[in-house]
């Protein structure tokens, strides 16, 4: 075989991209929140440090890939090439056109809770950890932060925009997921390679939330209510208003997609371990994968915990009831393990599994434990209702997969039975304080639909004409339904895309411009971007665009009230009120005065600038209560005042 024939050629693209690449993105990730949260802990962190971090989680891990790969290649683990190994990636295309949007519109990215992503983006740009709560300058940040440094070191290293930064994550995490979906399906005996069927499946797993869609757009369409590329009537009634698709969520500005790439890469390896195939990568994958969600998506991590290891435990614990001499199960096991692996490096890799995850759980308390905590866990009918109709296709067919499981006494069918059985219980009783449980569907949707595949195979495979028949004709009617709706989303957001971009948001390398001006104070906002301090707070009128910190790109000494995010902040009526009496006429020179103090002891050595109208505060009230106007911008446009003056001083 020589270096240029087509085998060879085949072989090197598949390790690379299956071995290599793929696993990389997941474990680097891993190293890259782990290592940094810890250094937070312990230092100041700037962009530079999350920069050598980057490189570094990147280069760690190739050693041990490569060394992986090259096992394979030695066993001629690669099949030889022929096109029909690309049948696969035919149904996948269906996705291209929502991948083109996203990444020739960031503004799609911008409208998605924008203002609150790139906030912290530019925090870890512009300053050192830990970070502050974009909407109330001086208490700890209550989102997960570190999918922000991941995205602003992605920014800074490529000199996208933060937008960018966020679409290149989105779509690098989903066709990972897509990776990692058909190996497990491979590795169930449910999909074969080289084959359109495989793809559909891939398709089918990753979309398995509301399959409905479409009857429910054809029954709007027949009464005369079909509204075009509107999500809201994909949804059957009482769904909740999220579950549209799992498309319209993941192509968000959002950590959704790398929280879905977590638990396909760790359900991957439980099935590998389930089916006794025990080895060092599966469990680097599954703690690479468990260490990764536990710092952009808490309830992936709670998924994979509880779901997949809670049906790992179980399957350990039939194994070990079942053997009536435990000793040897366990002899045989820990053979399995030190054949494949040293029992020096398990053990470097149990002690930095924990090293990296035990911090992250703090991480994740300390976040969670900052939202509001009225919505106590308990049984709720709301997440019975968005169980039922986002899975309405798929549970009879999960629930006959209970019949059939008797007979098939396979232990990938098992495991993926248990463990959706084990997901109806978070999801149906959990409710997390940020009202994030329905995301574990996406989850719930993909053991589903997986044990459907299971049934739907068994039926095919009957002795009776009629359940063969049925079989396919669901199976074909599943395809058409996913497709359907993938379409119908992918369309969706490249008319969105055209509509916003007519909003006039662009991206200048890192900074974000507009043609018109969202607020009546675009230059003022300009001005400070370009000439405070980058440790500068803004004080604004709660009234301006909640977009306006996008262009000043400065923390906030309050902001617009938006969804949770602000709601475990027992000061923050205090200090909207505060704000108000700074531009209050009314308030007297004492009392401003006090005012201002106030908040240079909450944020001491910290710039306070002013953006304000003429129409809004009298001409000279500013300056006369001691600030100094730094900019002035004619025409009603915004003037910025410092003030407190003596700080730069």
């Amino acid at each position: 075989m020589t270096l240029n024939s087509p085998s060879l050629l085949w072989r090197l693209t598949s390790s690379l991209v299956l071995d290599i690449l793929n696993p990389l993105f997941l474990s680097s990730l891993a190293l890259f929140v782990g290592i940094g949260y810890i250094l937070t802990l312990l230092i100041p962190v700037a962009i530079g440090h999350w920069q050598a971090l980057f490189w570094l989680s990147l280069l760690a891990p190739v050693a041990v890939l490569v060394r992986s790969a090259r096992a394979k290649w030695a066993r001629n683990d690669y099949r030889d090439p022929s096109w029909r190994r690309l049948l696969p990636v035919v149904p996948l295309l269906v996705i291209l056109p929502a991948v083109w949007a996203e990444f020739t519109s960031p503004t799609l990215q911008v409208t998605h809770h924008g203002d609150i992503h790139i906030g912290y983006i530019h925090q870890l740009l512009y300053e050192t950890t830990p970070i502050d709560n974009v909407f109330m300058v001086g208490f700890p940040a209550n989102y997960y932060w570190l999918y922000h440094a991941y995205l602003a070191t992605i920014a800074q290293v490529t000199s996208f925009s933060p937008a960018s930064a966020s679409s290149i994550v989105n779509v690098a995490a989903i066709f990972s997921s897509l990776i990692w979906i058909g190996q497990t399906l491979q590795l169930l005996n449910l999909g074969k390679s080289g084959t359109l069927t495989l793809g559909l499946m891939i398709l089918l797993v990753y979309f398995s939330v509301n399959l409905t869609s479409t009857p429910s757009l054809l029954a709007h369409y027949y009464k005369g209510t079909y509204t075009p590329y509107a999500f809201d009537i994909m949804r059957l009634p009482g769904a909740d208003e999220r579950l549209h698709s799992v498309m319209g969520k993941v192509m968000n500005f959002t950590s959704v997609t790398l929280g879905i790439m977590t638990f396909s890469a760790a359900l991957y390896a439980c099935v590998h371990l389930a089916k006794e195939k025990i080895s060092i990568g599966a469990l680097l994958i599954v703690s690479a994968a468990g260490i990764a969600a536990l710092a952009v998506r808490e309830i992936a991590a709670l998924y994979i915990v509880i779901v997949l290891l809670g049906g790992l435990a179980v399957f350990v614990a039939h194994d070990w009831v079942r053997d009536p001499d435990k000793i040897n199960w366990i002899k045989q096991t820990w053979r399995a393990l030190v054949a494949e692996v040293s029992p020096f490096a398990l053990l470097i890799w149990l002690i930095l599994s924990l090293a990296l995850s035990l911090p992250l759980v703090k991480y994740n308390l300390d976040i969670v434990g900052s939202f509001s905590a009225g919505r106590p866990f308990g049984l709720s009918g709301a997440n019975i209702r968005t169980i039922v109709t986002a899975l309405l296709l798929l549970l009879p067919l999960f629930l006959l997969q209970f019949v059939f499981l008797w007979r098939a006494r396979d232990r990938g069918q098992t495991f993926i039975q248990l463990c959706g059985f084990i997901a109806l219980l978070p999801a149906t009783f959990l409710t997390l304080p940020d009202s994030n449980q329905y995301k574990g569907v996406y989850f719930l949707g993909m053991l589903m639909v997986l044990s459907a595949l299971f049934a739907l195979r068994t039926m095919r495979q009957h002795e009776s004409m009629n359940w063969r028949s049925l079989g396919r004709v669901l199976s074909v009617l599943l395809y058409i339904l996913v497709l359907s709706q993938v379409i119908y989303v992918s369309s969706s957001n490249v008319n969105r895309a055209g509509l916003y971009a007519e909003q006039g948001y662009s991206f200048n390398g890192m900074h974000l411009e507009h043609t018109g001006d969202v607020d009546g104070r675009l230059p003022a906002y300009l001005w400070i971007r370009d000439h405070s301090p980058a440790n500068a707070v803004v004080l604004l009128p709660l009234v301006p665009s909640k977009y306006s910190n996008l262009f000043h790109e400065r923390m906030l000494y309050v902001r617009l009230l938006q969804l949770h995010f602000k709601s475990s902040l027992l000061v923050y009526n205090e200090r909207a009120r505060d704000l108000e009496l700074i531009y209050s006429e009314e308030s007297e020179a004492g009392e401003y005065r006090a005012l201002i103090e106030d908040m240079e002891r909450e944020l001491p050595g910290r710039p306070l600038y002013a953006v304000i109208k003429d129409s809004e505060v009298r001409t000279g009230l500013m300056s006369e209560r001691g600030a100094e106007m730094v900019y002035e911008h004619e025409a009603d446009g915004g003037n910025v005042y410092l003030v407190n003056p003596d700080i730069l001083s």
